[in-house]
């Protein structure tokens, strides 16, 4: 069994980069390979970041289609951080069924109090909850 401190490694790091992502267009092995050599990778459980970060880019628009309903703006006004963690969080609602559902909520919730905006994680809880209540 993993670690859940490498899971929430993990997740960290597949925020950043998706956040990089959407601001400098970087294909995904550019990605993989700076954060191959960022100084918390020992940290991180290698292959569910691979797949989170991956999955969530390849996988983008039909993520967005799932959660954009439950927005009160048009997603290319989500703030990058917060649309970052909505896509790899709804990657994992949808797609990582062995992780109970309060886990990728709290971690999504908890990321964004570090790193969104100041109210933020309200927005990220209210729209994974509807994510969740409606696909799990």
């Amino acid at each position: 069994m993993v670690e859940p401190q490498k899971r929430h490694w993990s997740r960290r790091l597949a925020l950043q980069a998706l956040y990089q992502w959407q601001i400098s267009g970087h294909e995904i092995d550019e990605l993989l390979a700076q954060y191959v050599e960022d100084e918390n990778w020992d940290k991180v459980d290698k292959d569910y970041f691979v797949d989170l970060l991956t999955e969530s880019i390849n996988q983008s628009v039909e993520l967005s289609a799932i959660f954009s309903p439950y927005l009160n703006l048009p997603t290319e006004q989500i703030d990058p951080i917060e649309n970052a963690i909505l896509l790899y969080a709804t990657y994992e609602i949808m797609h990582k069924s062995e992780t109970p559902s309060k886990v990728i909520l709290s971690e999504a919730i908890n990321l964004c109090k570090k790193f969104g905006s100041i109210e933020g994680y309200k927005f990220i809880n209210g729209v994974l909850d509807q994510v969740t209540q409606n696909n799990r």
